[in-house]
């Protein structure tokens, strides 16, 4: 995975063989978007007692519609508007394997 970085050399997603992963896409920086392929999704990690009011809005409105969350030991990955004939279990893989090679590269 080769991460992207932005004019402050801060992460900000990373291109991988069949695709790319970007932290955010909206202007209040509350999700990002994951490409796999031709099929897409988009994400943001939650947690109950630390995301702010406008990430738990989002949560809330998730929770209504198709999704998929993956509860890392309270750190929840959410994805959800999936397009396409990936499964929600290849596009969390992605991310999961994204996350770790960020958390990696701080260390």
């Amino acid at each position: 995975m080769e991460m992207i970085l932005n004019e402050n050399d801060l992460v900000v997603g990373a291109s991988f063989e069949n695709g790319t992963i970007q932290d955010y896409i909206d202007e209040n920086k509350t999700y990002g978007l994951i490409r796999i392929e031709d099929s897409t999704a988009n994400w943001f990690l939650f947690n109950k007692q630390e995301s702010d009011d406008d990430l738990q809005e989002l949560y809330k409105n998730i929770l209504k519609q198709e999704h998929f969350i993956q509860d890392d030991f309270g750190e929840e990955i959410v994805i959800f508007n999936k397009q396409g004939n990936k499964s929600f279990d290849d596009f969390s893989k992605k991310i999961d394997g994204y996350l770790n090679d960020e958390m990696g590269n701080i260390f």
